[in-house]
């Protein structure tokens, strides 16, 4: 048990760490760069906006 829990906060502390370097580089979070980079060209086709949808499937 206390094996786990010592794992558990080195975890934490070089988590807390990275996110800390990361946060002084960056001026995005790492959850939102990732999100950019992956969703970033497909960002438009999951929208809701239907305007744009109905204007998309018309070809304009």
């Amino acid at each position: 048990m206390y094996k786990i829990l010592f794992f558990l906060a080195i975890g934490v502390a070089i988590g807390y760490g990275y996110g800390w370097k990361d946060a002084q580089v960056n001026e995005k979070a790492v959850y939102e760069r990732v999100v950019d980079r992956i969703g970033g060209s497909n960002r438009d086709l999951v929208s809701n906006d239907i305007d744009a949808r109905v204007a998309r499937s018309e070809g304009r």
